[in-house]
């Protein structure tokens, strides 16, 4: 599942700038569904002082939303990121999901993830999806963290 990791976003350069929103739980196929429209309505209009933004994003694992964007061609603004902000806080409400709970990780085993508290992987040293990542070549390259 993770060796596809290094093939995301084939379009954007590795320095590209990326934001992540792990739910609170897996998405089922409708939601995703869903989700997955809303978003890809959303990168179209996203832009930064009336310059759309060259970005993409998609959900991975059913429950991580991932935004990339190239910041060489056109920065993300303040404006801008607060308005991904409220499209992210906007489609949890919908979904009846939360996005913004920092205190969850994704934690990695094998073929199978599994939502938990950060403290608790850390201390039973489990393997997670690092939330810390900013860059596409982070993602690409070293999203799995060892506790």
């Amino acid at each position: 599942m993770l060796q596809n990791f290094k093939n995301l976003f084939p379009e954007l350069p590795d320095h590209s700038r990326v934001w992540l929103y792990l739910a609170n739980r897996k998405l089922d196929s409708t939601e995703l569904h869903y989700a997955e429209e809303q978003l890809q309505s959303f990168l179209k209009s996203w832009a930064a002082h009336g310059k759309n933004l060259f970005c993409d994003g998609r959900f991975l694992f059913d429950q991580y939303l991932v935004l990339v964007v190239d910041e060489k061609q056109e920065s993300a603004s303040g404006c801008s990121i607060d308005s991904s902000v409220r499209f992210v806080k906007s489609l949890g409400n919908e979904l009846g999901v939360d996005f913004f709970n920092r205190m969850n990780v994704l934690e990695f085993d094998g073929e199978k993830t599994n939502t938990t508290n950060y403290f608790e992987a850390i201390e039973k040293k489990r393997t997670f999806l690092n939330p810390l990542i900013k860059s596409l070549s982070e993602l690409r390259g070293s999203w799995l963290q060892n506790a």
